[in-house]
């Protein structure tokens, strides 16, 4: 049987008894079916995370005591409220007590620049921050104190928890899901309570949801992967379990899914691997019954580390998903698959999400033929926020009269004949590296207003181990050229450290097609060379330093290093870092505290450590626990160990 008939014709099978979520359901808001699910298991546990803990009522009470605050503050009307607090329940509450004023929100992440923050406040329209203690400052600061704010910490004991009963349309605006956009800013997807229930609703009857599962929640709240655990959760009396995976890694996260029971974890495919990763063979977690796991293409490995890793009758579950559909299309690959093909489908459309491939002109293309994945349906995103010509740009009225609309992903895929789909790449120039969709424009956009560059061209290109990196082109506008150092300074201002490129190329300028466009086929592959930096080449002294000088060369793609230059000025990130670290103490066999090398990330500093320690010699259980706590640094523990983007956070 082939891997696409397997899927069509796999399934979850419910272990806990469920209810079916009907599809009137969905004819209601998020707080109503919230409420309901309250009356039904009000002492059961709904959140839990290692700093609080509620049950359905306490959350209740808490969003309703919030709700109150903010119509005395704001006033009955439709509105943005802003959200800004650490990965922890609190969010959770604060997003269920915008919802039930009949506002709608959006997240602020405060571990992104300030700049991207200011401009995400600005474009909502926003004039009222929920906020808490912690990041109360931030907050203050960000709205330059024309905002109001809300303490959550400090809600008046006065406030009445009971519910408020608000006729709330199921039509009405709920949420801004802020992505990458096109124009150099990020742009609100705009989502009703109705899309969000029926994602609720696909979910609770395809994977038999129920009171009894236990969620894990690491991705940003900001995100739309975290609303699919949410609501998925909330609005079926099952518990959501945060973990901040950017402060504690990857080191706790096994005992984190087996002390808690998870049942329901999804993730990423960058972050699954690289947690796999750090687990002993024998490591299994038998109490997960569906690991859903999308957002990038997942390979013949990744199933490999599945069916290592979980227990039968533990389900894979793959799709696509894009932030202005929600789930399109997933499959189901059961434990104990043996897969044959390099790449995953992506499966089978849901009842409610029609998938058409369409060609330049609009017209579906054979089976077997690539084509654009448009998605047909009435519960799609509402628009872009506040961007009527992006929105018409790509979300359609159907031809054919009905009252549901045609959303072009950008996305290519291919449909075999039994009607599995397959993804094959992106339409236009947005991609995703380690987890993250990026538009390359706007880091283009970035660029350009960086004095010293003129132009700017950013692509995707795969290294020797077949991950994308970002590479920036740049033609300069002065001499002497702009360094690599004094780029990423700049970028570091104003987007996220996952959108800021590996590499920086200069160019005389930018190579154009017979039409004037971009000729991005055309651009030169990155040489090799040691990117210019701000800190003079030094060659190796020592016998150590020109080894690791050779390492990093080898696993950066970098002809020459030198002993003072930062590892993560040459490109690297997390990912590599894990690889250079792994053969450090591989080849100096060495006992040494893994933070230790990330404090250090020049060859000098790295060589200092090694010749201090160089009579810490490990035995072999040492060394593997060593070498499997290295695959366990995370894109944020790399971040705070790299000094010069510590300091020019805003």
């Amino acid at each position: 049987m082939s891997l696409q008939d397997a899927v069509r014709l796999a399934k979850v099978e419910p272990i806990f008894p469920y209810t079916v979520f009907i599809d009137g359901e969905i004819e209601q808001s998020i707080p109503d079916r919230f409420e309901n699910q309250v009356r039904l298991c009000g002492d059961r546990l709904a959140i839990k995370s290692e700093k609080v803990s509620f049950s359905y009522d306490s959350l209740n009470q808490t969003a309703n005591r919030l709700a109150r605050k903010i119509l005395a503050v704001r006033g009955d009307g439709i509105e943005a409220v802003a959200l800004m607090f650490e990965h922890d329940g609190g969010v959770l509450a604060a997003m269920l007590g915008v919802l039930k004023t009949g506002k709608f929100y959006l997240v602020l992440d405060p571990s992104y620049p300030s700049d991207r923050l200011a401009y995400m406040l600005a474009d909502s329209g926003a004039d009222l921050v929920i906020t808490d203690t912690k990041n109360l400052p931030i907050a203050a600061q960000l709205s330059e104190g024309r905002k109001e704010t809300v303490n959550l910490d400090h809600l008046d004991d006065s406030l009445s928890n009971e519910n408020l009963s608000l006729n709330i349309s199921p039509n009405a605006l709920a949420m801004l899901l802020y992505t990458s956009g096109s124009t150099g800013q990020p742009k609100g997807v705009m989502h009703s309570h109705k899309n969000v229930l029926v994602e609720a609703r696909n979910l609770t009857n395809a994977w038999g949801i129920s009171r009894h599962d236990r969620w894990l929640l690491y991705t940003s709240m900001s995100f739309a992967n975290s609303v699919r655990t949410i609501y998925g959760a909330f609005l079926n009396g099952s518990a959501v379990f945060p973990y901040d995976l950017k402060e504690k890694g990857f080191g706790e996260l096994a005992d984190w899914l087996l002390c808690n029971k998870i049942t329901l974890m999804r993730s990423l495919p960058t972050t699954f691997r690289n947690f796999m990763a750090t687990l002993p063979g024998e490591q299994t977690f038998p109490d997960i019954r569906i690991l859903a796991v999308g957002g990038e293409p997942m390979t013949r490995a990744d199933v490999d580390f599945f069916n290592q890793h979980f227990c039968s009758p533990c389900v894979l579950v793959h799709g696509l998903g894009p932030t202005e559909c929600f789930m399109v299309c997933w499959n189901y690959v059961p434990h104990g698959s043996q897969v044959e093909e390099s790449k995953l489908p992506i499966g089978y459309p849901l009842q409610d999400k029609e998938v058409l491939l369409l060609d330049e002109s609009g017209r579906q293309v054979a089976t077997g033929e690539v084509g654009e994945i448009c998605v047909k349906s009435r519960y799609i995103a509402l628009g872009y926020w506040r961007d009527l010509d992006r929105t018409k740009a790509v979300f359609r009225p159907d031809p054919l009269g009905s009252a549901a609309r045609i959303y072009r992903t950008g996305d290519l895929g291919v449909r075999a004949q039994n009607g599995c789909l397959t993804h094959v790449g992106r339409h236009d120039f947005q991609m995703k590296i380690r987890g993250f969709r990026i538009d390359a424009a706007e880091i283009e956009a970035a660029l350009r207003t960086i004095d010293g560059i003129k132009d700017a061209v950013v692509v995707g290109r795969e290294d020797a181990l077949e991950e994308v990196r970002l590479i920036a082109y740049f033609v300069p506008a002065s001499r002497p050229v702009i360094t690599a150092t004094q780029i990423r300074m700049r970028l570091a201002r104003v987007i996220p450290d996952y959108m800021i490129p590996a590499a920086f190329v200069c160019i005389a300028e930018i190579p154009q097609t017979p039409n004037g466009k971009i000729d991005r086929i055309h651009l030169p592959l990155p040489s090799g060379e040691r990117p210019t930096l701000d800190v003079p080449f030094a060659p190796a002294g020592t016998n150590t330093e020109k080894e690791l000088s050779q390492l990093w060369s080898e696993v950066l793609a970098i002809d020459r290093v030198g002993v003072h230059d930062d590892f993560f000025e040459l490109g690297g990130n997390s990912l590599t870092a894990t690889r250079i670290i792994s053969r450090v103490l591989q080849k100096f066999q060495l006992e040494l505290p893994i933070k230790a090398i990330f404090d250090t990330p020049t060859v000098a500093g790295m060589a200092l450590v090694i010749e201090q320690n160089r009579t810490k010699l490990p035995h072999d259980e040492v060394m593997n626990r060593l070498l499997n706590e290295i695959e366990a640094m995370t894109e944020g523990e790399a971040e705070r160990s790299h000094p010069v983007r510590a300091k020019v956070r805003p």
